[in-house]
C-alpha cells in the first residue's frame, strides 16, 4: 500500500527554537515528504518577520531532496489574532488555514486537510480580559471544526490541524488543573459522527504522550518542544 509521508512540527517559536528546528530539519539527511504541516507558533511574540528564517530552512530541505513540498500552515496563539495578513503577506510559499480546508491530492489520494487555531475548554485569564466575546468565539470555532469534519468525510483522508491540543489524552505530563486552559477534548466528543484519520496538535510543551489512538483517530501532539524533533507521520 502507498504510504503518504508527513513532516509536521509546532512550537518553534521563531527564533527562540530555530537551533533546534534545523538540527532536526537537517537530521533528515535526504528524506523525502508529500507534505509539511507547521501546526501553529511559529514565530515568537506575534513578529512576522521570524517567519523568514523558518521557510528558509524548509527551502532548503527542499533544495535538498530536489522537489517542491506543500506546505500547510495554521496560526497559533503566538500569531496573535487580527495579525493574519501580516503573517500572510510575508509568506506567499506556505498554504494558510484559518478554520478553513484545502483538498490537496497526493499520490492518487485526495487529502481535505482542516486547519484551525482550535478551542479552549476555559479561555486563559488574558483572553478573558482582553478578547471580547471569547466564549462565543470558541463555541463558534467547535461548530466550524465539526462541520468541517463531516465536509471533508467525503475525501479519501480527512487530517485535523490545530494548534491547541485536539485531545487531552495527549496533554499528559502537563499538569491536569491546566488541561481545560491547553486545548478541548474534541476527539473524545465526536460521537455518531464523522472523524477525521488524524488529529495532529501542538502548544504542549510539557507532554509526555506524544501520540494515541483515541476514539478511532490517530492523534499527534507535534510541538518541537515536547518531542525535541520534527513529527514524521506516515498515513496509509
Amino acid at each position: 500500500m502507498m504510504k503518504i509521508s508527513l513532516l509536521a512540527v509546532a512550537d518553534i517559536h521563531s527564533p527562540r527554537y530555530l537551533p533546534l528546528f534545523v538540527a532536526s530539519i537537517n537530521s533528515l539527511l535526504n528524506r523525502q515528504f508529500d507534505l509539511i504541516i507547521l501546526a501553529g507558533d511559529i514565530v515568537e511574540n506575534g513578529c512576522p518577520e521570524m517567519l523568514k528564517p523558518v521557510i528558509e530552512i524548509i527551502n532548503r530541505l527542499m533544495n535538498r531532496v530536489g522537489m517542491k513540498i506543500p506546505v500547510i500552515s495554521i496560526f497559533g496563539n503566538e500569531e496573535y489574532m487580527g495579525r493574519e495578513s501580516l503573517f500572510k503577506e510575508v509568506s506567499n510559499e506556505l498554504i494558510w488555514l484559518d478554520d478553513e480546508y484545502r483538498v490537496i491530492e497526493i499520490k492518487n489520494k485526495n487529502l481535505c486537510v482542516i486547519g484551525s487555531r482550535g478551542v479552549l475548554r476555559k479561555p486563559t485569564p488574558w483572553q478573558k480580559k482582553n478578547i471580547p466575546d471569547i466564549y462565543q468565539i470558541y463555541q463558534k470555532r467547535l461548530d466550524r471544526i465539526k462541520n468541517m469534519i463531516i465536509e471533508c468525510s467525503k475525501y479519501d483522508i480527512s487530517i485535523l490541524v490545530t494548534h491547541y491540543a485536539s485531545s487531552f489524552i495527549t496533554l499528559y505530563g502537563e499538569n491536569p488543573v491546566i488541561y481545560d486552559y491547553l486545548g478541548y477534548p474534541l476527539i473524545e466528543n465526536l460521537q455518531m459522527m464523522p472523524k477525521p484519520k488524524i488529529a495532529i496538535h501542538g502548544h504542549a510543551h510539557n507532554s509526555k504522550r506524544l501520540y494515541a489512538f483515541v476514539n478511532g483517530v490517530q492523534v499527534y501532539n507535534v510541538s518541537l518542544i515536547a518531542n525535541k524533533n520534527v513529527s514524521i507521520i506516515e498515513v496509509t
